[in-house]
């Protein structure tokens, strides 16, 4: 069975900026940015930020959306069509196959700690969490993650919520939910943005995120943030190619991909200036570890009034991120599902949805009864051995797989495909921006600059520099 088209579009511009924002809104935004930057230089380290954001991320990103409008298929059969009438090889499907699977297996992770977030934010709302020490906080949560039964139970609950979304027509799910969700988590951020220029750290959190401090930066900071500024963007995983089929013909690809970059960046801005000053306020220091935060935000939220409803907020927060990325990053393996063995879009996501179940209890079960079994992956040359993944868990090596190989590869050969497979002229065609020089410097960028970028992210990602 082939689809070519099915004749779905976004609704509007501002429609898929909502929808695509969406896709780039996840856990990291709440959990790990607010302490890479503030540790890093704060806002210097934002200017580094703020550059490979608009010449890596945007470039990519507008790649990414042309192949899909210009494809109007999903990543595999896209990529087998643009090689066929462009006389290359035919193995670039290849490269559409492996975003899926990486798109798959980071949805099998957030998928646990989604389920993490879903359990606590519904504890929180049920007053279980009131008057917690650190300490009781920090045993509550070593005891939940290493109880099977009970991680696995709010791993499934989540999963049945994003089936459910994911299973129906794109305009009842996919478009509308993104339109609820969103807003929604712009609004519960704003209450915790409230909170924290109330508190008493506020200017302390504005010191800590957005002054420069060119002291706190070492050689290692401009690779981080050039990390960031990839992977915040959802590129490499098959996410903006679907959702970039959908595109109207007369929108704006360079516009819109700004847009989100924009919104994205404010989302994690305005995250990192309320988390950090709730914690500075009670006096603990941001930690970057993704469980930091069920360690500590109970007890912070625990000493105001109405605490139990704002810790449920926040963790409702965790979880919507969660979702909407895990609705984008299902919606190319579903249509390539339908396409290839001609599966309805319910049963598509319900098979999809077993088979992220039987990974994600493999991460549940590396926290519990696997904890402590490492694998070693390794790369021999000669006598000499270069160790990928030491002794690590089976979560380790799944982030591995699909974050630092296979994810940053697909990135690379889309960036070559544009740049020199493609004729200029026909990516000229579909960016119709309105300055010719502005294509000029995105050619130049995907054609130059771009590769030598991800070269560097993925030899980061295998430990080599």
């Amino acid at each position: 069975m082939t689809i070519l088209d099915t004749g779905f579009r976004w609704r509007s511009q501002p429609v898929f900026v909502v929808v695509a924002v969406g896709a780039t809104l996840s856990l990291n935004d709440f959990l790990t940015f607010p302490v890479l930057a503030g540790q890093n230089g704060g806002g210097a380290f934002l200017l580094l930020y703020l550059l490979f954001l608009f010449t890596l991320g945007l470039p990519l990103l507008m790649a990414e959306l042309m192949l899909g409008r210009l494809t109007r298929r999903d990543p595999v059969a896209g990529l087998r069509k643009l090689s066929e009438q462009y006389h290359a090889s035919i193995y670039w499907k290849l490269v559409g196959l492996a975003s899926m699977l990486a798109a798959f297996l980071i949805a099998a992770s957030f998928s646990v700690i989604a389920g993490w977030s879903l359990a606590y934010s519904v504890k929180s709302g049920l007053g279980l969490f009131e008057q917690l020490t650190p300490e009781a906080a920090k045993l509550i949560f070593d005891g939940f993650i290493v109880d099977s039964e009970r991680m696995a139970l709010w791993h499934t609950l989540f999963l049945i919520l994003l089936i459910t979304i994911c299973a129906q027509p794109l305009k009842a799910g996919v478009e509308r939910i993104n339109s609820i969700l969103v807003p929604l988590m712009a609004v519960l951020l704003a209450i915790g943005l409230i909170l924290a220029v109330t508190s008493s750290s506020f200017e302390q959190s504005v010191r800590y995120l957005l002054y420069a401090d060119f002291t706190a930066m070492d050689s290692r900071t401009p690779l981080l943030a050039l990390q960031r500024a990839f992977y915040t963007l959802a590129l490499g995983l098959g996410v903006m190619m679907a959702y970039g089929r959908y595109l109207p013909s007369g929108l704006s690809i360079g516009y819109a991909a700004a847009l989100v970059i924009t919104i994205d960046l404010l989302f994690s801005i305005v995250s990192g200036l309320s988390i950090n000053a709730l914690m500075l306020s009670r006096g603990f220091q941001p930690g970057q570890d993704s469980q930091f935060a069920f360690h500590v935000m109970p007890v912070i939220f625990g000493t105001f009034s109405n605490g139990s409803l704002f810790s449920a907020l926040f963790f409702l927060l965790l979880t919507l991120a969660a979702l909407t990325s895990s609705i984008a990053l299902l919606e190319a393996p579903i249509t390539y599902l339908q396409r290839k063995r001609g599966m309805s879009r319910l049963k598509a996501a319900v098979w999809l949805g077993v088979g992220i179940w039987l990974v994600g209890l493999g991460v549940i079960l590396a926290h519990s009864v696997w904890n402590g079994d490492g694998f070693t992956l390794a790369l021999y040359f000669g006598d000499e051995a270069v160790r990928l993944v030491n002794n690590a868990g089976f979560h380790d090596v799944l982030i591995f797989v699909s974050s630092h190989l296979l994810q940053p590869f697909v990135a690379l050969f889309i960036c070559l495909l544009v740049a020199w497979t493609i004729p200029r002229e026909v990516s000229s065609r579909e960016f119709a921006l309105s300055k010719q020089y502005r294509f000029e410097l995105w050619n130049y960028l995907v054609r130059y600059i771009i590769p030598v970028l991800m070269l560097v992210i993925i030899l980061a990602g295998f430990g080599i520099i």
